[in-house]
């Protein structure tokens, strides 16, 4: 009896022990999918592939960023591409950090970038400028549901030359 009571227990922590470390690898690639699907946004925004912007956008999608009203996904999209990147040509925007947890992805990144056209009234230096930030992005069901940001704005319009360097 006693020998079967530990085969019994022994099973039962095997089956335990596996279906945890699934069940931890399956939330680690549901992570790693996220983090690949907030940052698809970015990349896809840098390289103009708009379609791809709106399939990775949620219809309900929501930005909230630089104390500026709330945008939906048209708007978001519209300004991305309309604004954004008109007056900023030739991104390279870098992911330092990348970190995330359930649903949320957070992100500090730079992007170094030609002024190319007027921004927010500001005529066109043709210099090479960096802006710094981070945001965090919602991921639900495969698509981003909402985005909340931050830029440095001091150091944006310093590059920009609106405030002085010194």
């Amino acid at each position: 009896m006693n020998l079967k009571i530990l085969i019994f227990s022994t099973i039962i922590l095997i089956l335990t022990f596996t279906g945890c470390k699934t069940n931890l690898k399956t939330g680690e690639d549901k992570m790693e999918k996220n983090k690949e699907i907030a940052l698809g946004v970015s990349k896809s925004i840098m390289s103009g592939d708009w379609d791809k912007v709106n399939q990775l956008l949620d219809d309900n999608f929501t930005y909230i960023g630089d104390g500026n009203p709330p945008m939906n996904k048209q708007q978001y999209i519209g300004f991305m591409k309309n604004v954004l990147c008109t007056s900023m040509t030739e991104m390279d925007m870098k992911f330092l950090r990348v970190i995330g947890e359930g649903e949320l992805v957070a992100v500090d990144y730079t992007n170094e970038m030609t002024n190319s056209g007027s921004f927010m009234g500001i005529p066109a230096t043709g210099k090479r400028i960096l802006a710094t930030g981070m945001f965090i992005r919602e991921v639900k069901n495969g698509k981003v549901t909402a985005e909340w940001q931050t830029t440095n704005m001091f150091g944006l319009m310093k590059d920009l030359g609106v405030i002085p360097s010194k």
